[in-house]
This record gives C-alpha cells, sequence and structure tokens, in this order.
C-alpha cells in the first residue's frame, strides 16, 4: 500500500481581497497625495506669475505714491481659482526714483486641500514673490 503524499491545502479563498482591503487605503493615500502635491505646485506657480505682473505693473507706475488697492487688484485677475483668504502685499508704495529702489509683491495664499484627509494633516501657506527695479 502506497503512503498518502498529498498536502493538505488550506482555504486561501478570501485572502486576495483581505490584502486588497489592506493595501488599497494607503495606495489611494499616495495617489491623491501625489495630485495635491502637483495642484499645490501649480497655484504657487500661478501666484507668483501673478507677483511678477503686479511687481512689473508698479515698477513702471508714474503715480505717487502706488496705487495699492488698483495693483491688488491687477494681481487677482492673473489667480484663476478661489482667492478665499488671499493677502497682497506691496512694498514700498512711494517711488524713490534716484539711486537703486526695488518694488516687491508678495501674494499668500493658504491652501485647502480637496482631500479632507490630507488637509487635516498640514497647514500650508503658499507664496508667490517677484521684485523689480524701478523704471
Amino acid at each position: 500500500m502506497k503512503p498518502n503524499n498529498r498536502k493538505k491545502c488550506i482555504n486561501q479563498d478570501g485572502i486576495a481581497l483581505v490584502e486588497m482591503a489592506l493595501l488599497l487605503p494607503v495606495l489611494l493615500l499616495i495617489l491623491f497625495g501625489i495630485a495635491e502635491f502637483g495642484r499645490a505646485l501649480y497655484m504657487e506657480n500661478t501666484l507668483t506669475n501673478a507677483a511678477r505682473e503686479g511687481a512689473r505693473l508698479a515698477s513702471t507706475s508714474t503715480t505717487d505714491p502706488l496705487n495699492v488697492a488698483a495693483l491688488q487688484s491687477y494681481v487677482k485677475g492673473y489667480i484663476p481659482f478661489d482667492q478665499t483668504g488671499i493677502v497682497i502685499n506691496i512694498t514700498p508704495t512711494t517711488l524713490l526714483k534716484h539711486g537703486v529702489d526695488t518694488v516687491t509683491v508678495v501674494v499668500n495664499l493658504p491652501f485647502q486641500s480637496a482631500v479632507p484627509l490630507i488637509s487635516q494633516l498640514s497647514n500650508v501657506t503658499l507664496q508667490g514673490q517677484a521684485s523689480m527695479l524701478y523704471e
């Protein structure tokens, strides 16, 4: 009589489902984290471009003191997304034509994540800044 060489098999019907249930949240968090990082990078680049346009307008201005409200409105026109919480600082506000004088425009915007879990992890303020010489 031959010995029975058959190995006993463990029932593995639900193991793939359990592994997927454990790994899916981690994979989704990584995926949405990459998407949110790209979105934040886009927003910061846009804020920098808006600050550059505002600094260019202020550096060529002929009015003294600078019309800060008009410059802020001009800068906001270059920001295509939600502007809630935006802060625009322009320094200095008076023109000094003699010597080397610069105007600096700083645009700050608190970043609001579209993914609730990621938004609770960090409190980030995006900033765009540009400086130009008076012409």
